[in-house]
């Protein structure tokens, strides 16, 4: 008697909050916490009561390097991208886990090999709401997830930010995060050199302040090596997954700038990518286009890391091209 008493009375609490928050769910700054809300971005059961293929022959997984490495548009190929920006190996797992049933037998699991997919980072809420519009058995990033569904259903909880993005979408000044003339969908770079040297510098100067690194050429800190034997274990339980369910893994290092490169000393590479993937102990194929000058250039590119349109479709075919998937 008394649960249900507490039962209504929460209920009753609750409804100014859903009043609330009923407006915020229409605007851009909400929509933007979340992927996979158009149903098409993960093969959830969303995904399943619109389409019929199954037996995919890829998919690839990975950070934001990944989301702007692969584009499988235009190629004769079942394959699907489900890298985001930011996600760790963590979230990857997580998704594999969820819906690697998609796969056909011998599927290709690629896995995009970051320069510090090697290190842990912090998550947080938002890194939880991110995935709460997809339908998965389990939660993919759990931390503060109970925190992260009670935001995700009364937003109005999240303050200012929600009130002011309700203000700005009812005077039509919300700003779209990614269209057709967005420069990620851009077939040019819209830097100049001296601004892509800058930003290079700039992606320099914050991993080093999210991984307190001070020297990349030292050995790494006593917190970022207990990170690295937790990325260790998580990747062995990874790429053994795959394994164990006849996946073929592939390590695949996406290419970057001659500006952003110039900082990849063979120090750095040995410490923070190649020392990484030699201690996970896995003999898994690795596609390396990370000193391959064709991918180099600065017009494939949207900034001094990531490829554009143009470059995203020669990238994926030359990998596709790799792995025998097309001609």
């Amino acid at each position: 008697m008394i649960r249900k008493i507490f039962r209504k009375l929460k209920h009753i609490a609750l409804i100014p909050l859903k009043i609330l928050s009923k407006p915020i769910y229409a605007t851009e700054w909400y929509k933007g916490f979340f992927v996979g809300i158009d149903g098409e971005t993960y093969p959830d059961n969303n995904w399943y009561r619109k389409h019929e293929e199954r037996n995919f022959d890829l998919i690839n997984l990975g950070s934001s390097g990944g989301k702007w490495a692969f584009d499988y548009s235009g190629f004769n190929i079942k394959a699907m991208n489900w890298a985001q920006q930011p996600q760790t190996l963590l979230e990857d797992f997580n998704l594999l886990r969820n819906y690697h049933s998609i796969l056909k037998k011998g599927g290709i699991v690629l896995i995009t090999i970051m320069p510090f997919t090697g290190l842990n980072k912090t998550t947080g809420v938002r890194d939880a709401m991110k995935y709460l519009k997809i339908d998965a058995q389990d939660p993919i990033q759990p931390v503060e997830i109970k925190k992260a569904r009670l935001y995700t259903q009364y937003p109005i909880l999240m303050g200012k930010p929600a009130i002011k993005s309700v203000i700005k979408h009812w005077l039509g000044k919300e700003h779209i995060a990614s269209n057709s003339k967005s420069k990620e969908n851009l077939e040019k770079n819209p830097m100049s050199g001296t601004q892509l040297e800058a930003d290079a510098k700039r992606w320099i100067d914050g991993w080093k302040k999210q991984f307190s690194i001070d020297d990349f050429e030292a050995p790494l800190t006593e917190d970022n090596q207990v990170g690295r034997e937790y990325r260790i274990k998580l990747m062995r339980e990874l790429i053994d997954f795959c394994i164990e369910r006849t996946y073929k893994p592939v390590y695949v290092i996406p290419p970057v700038t001659k500006h952003l490169s110039q900082y990849y000393t063979p120090r750095f590479e040995e410490t923070y990518i190649y020392g990484y993937l030699r201690s996970v102990g896995r003999d898994i194929p690795l596609l390396d286009y990370s000193k391959e000058e064709t991918f180099q250039k600065d017009e494939l590119y949207f900034n001094s890391f990531f490829l554009n349109k143009k470059g995203r479709c020669v990238f994926t075919r030359k990998v596709l091209e790799r792995l025998h998937l097309c001609s």
